[in-house]
């Protein structure tokens, strides 16, 4: 990297800072672009691009926390870094600086706003659900294709053979049709430790269970009630579209809901048939 006249000049693939530097600067980029990377266990994942004019990092001004992601130019780009002091300095100088960086504070705030006001309309919409498992199922599916651009998606129960099958689908017939057991494939290991899961090269990973279509990523949420996991909702792409943790962490925000939606119909389902029994014996009475 080379220092230019105001920031310093990066190549393609240089490392500005990485996940858990610490950090006490923010960063304007004057030229470029910058990827925003995460760490995961399925590998590295691209948060954001950011463009020339953009700001980032100024979080660490006020918090001075650990940096949570990694940037790293993309092509060639040139970055100004500013500390607290230069900051005001520069803001003394040139006010406008202040508004840009409220506006890109503010900017976050409201989309963090936005998703939470989704995500609770989708709440109070799920826990309305109580009548029909297939029909709840499907409506779950629905809001996760509304909020997350997936190709294929499904919601898949656990039986009393431990076995996972298909409730409600959409996508490739295919990938409607494979029948995993508890503890088999991505899903199946998903149902066994509770943990979510996002792989954008599945083929890498030696539980991934292959079928007729091929799939390139994936995400796979358990879903829970009372600690018991009784299923998982996946979501898959064939194409080259990669999965980011933004999407990982909606599917698990309504998984949560979703699985309460589901429990509500379970037992109404249940409650359904008990009381047609009672009837049928009623009848048999009389």
């Amino acid at each position: 990297m080379k220092d230019s006249e105001l920031g310093k000049a990066f190549s393609d693939g240089d490392v500005i800072f990485r996940e858990g530097d610490k950090g006490e600067t923010m960063y304007v980029i004057q030229s470029g672009n910058v990827k925003i990377t995460k760490d995961t266990k399925s590998g590295e994942v691209t948060l954001a691009t950011l463009t020339c004019g953009d700001i980032f990092g100024e979080m660490s001004l006020f918090d001075r926390m650990p940096r949570s992601a990694t940037a790293v130019a993309s092509g060639n780009a040139t970055i100004l870094s500013i500390d607290k002091k230069k900051l005001f300095t520069t803001i003394s100088r040139d006010p406008t600086m202040v508004f840009k960086v409220l506006e890109t504070m503010s900017h976050r705030i409201r989309l963090l706003d936005e998703e939470l006001s989704r995500l609770k309309k989708t709440k109070e919409h799920l826990l309305r659900s109580c009548c029909d498992v297939e029909e709840t199922c499907k409506m779950i599916l629905q809001e996760a294709k509304n909020t997350i651009s997936a190709e294929n998606g499904s919601v898949m129960f656990r039986e009393d053979d431990n076995t996972l099958s298909i409730k409600a689908a959409y996508g490739s017939r295919s990938t409607q049709l494979m029948k995993l057991k508890v503890g088999e494939g991505i899903a199946g290991d998903v149902l066994s430790t509770g943990r979510s899961e996002m792989l954008n090269n599945v083929s890498t990973d030696g539980r991934y269970k292959k079928g007729s279509t091929k799939i390139i990523s994936m995400l796979c949420a358990p879903l829970k009630c009372d600690n018991t996991v009784f299923g998982v909702i996946n979501m898959s792409n064939t194409s080259e579209r990669l999965f980011v943790l933004e999407d990982l962490r909606m599917l698990n925000s309504l998984a949560v809901y979703a699985s309460i939606a589901i429990k509500n119909a379970l037992n109404y389902a249940q409650l359904r048939v008990a009381a047609d029994n009672v009837l049928k014996q009623a009848i048999l009475v009389t």
